[in-house]
């Protein structure tokens, strides 16, 4: 992992020598579908943009099944004589939210929520807005990962009262459409 960080820096660096990067702030908000009812989903991703290619790290809100909130790594490839297609692809770890167990568990006493990787892969483009402005419309795919650690006291007619934990993972693969404005 360490060495493909190296290597993407060290890529970036060289590419930028050539070319004069800039930087680049892309905010976008976004519906997430899939098994699930939709949910909200709001990001925004700043880095440095040169020639056909982006690099930045970004932090969102994930509403989609659970709160979350997850912080990634993006790079994007932009394509077309004018440049407006692009392919993102976002690496990085997902953060919970403040979220209770669903009503498919009764009788909890406690639980704990943990975070998981998060992944997306995608395509758009992008219409001119203002002179390096621009609006981007998006769709990918996106799968985010989370664990539950849920208590229930079991108290059996006699002796003493002990508690069971039972530990859920989830995933959730969902599709993304999003839109923003890039500048």
């Amino acid at each position: 992992m360490l060495t493909g960080l190296l290597f993407f820096f060290f890529f970036f660096a060289v590419v930028a020598q050539e070319i004069k990067p800039r930087f680049s702030s892309i905010n976008s908000i976004g519906f997430a579908a899939g098994e699930s009812s939709p949910g909200l989903v709001l990001e925004t991703v700043n880095g440095i943009k040169f020639s056909n290619w982006f690099a930045g790290i970004g932090i969102g809100m994930d509403d989609y099944r659970y709160k979350s909130i997850p912080l990634f790594l993006e790079g994007r490839m932009f394509f077309g004589e004018d440049k407006k297609g692009f392919i993102y692809g976002d690496l990085g770890y997902n953060f919970t939210g403040k979220n209770k167990p669903g009503n498919e568990i009764f009788n909890y006493d406690s639980y704990h929520f943990s975070g998981g990787s998060y992944l997306a892969l995608g395509v758009g483009f992008n219409l001119p807005l203002y002179k390096k402005s621009t609006v981007q419309f998006s769709v990918g795919y996106s799968y985010k990962k989370m664990s539950d650690k849920i208590g229930v006291h079991i108290c059996p007619f006699v002796g003493p009262c002990n508690i069971d934990y039972s530990r859920y993972e989830f995933g959730f693969g969902r599709l993304i459409l999003k839109a923003g404005v890039a500048f």
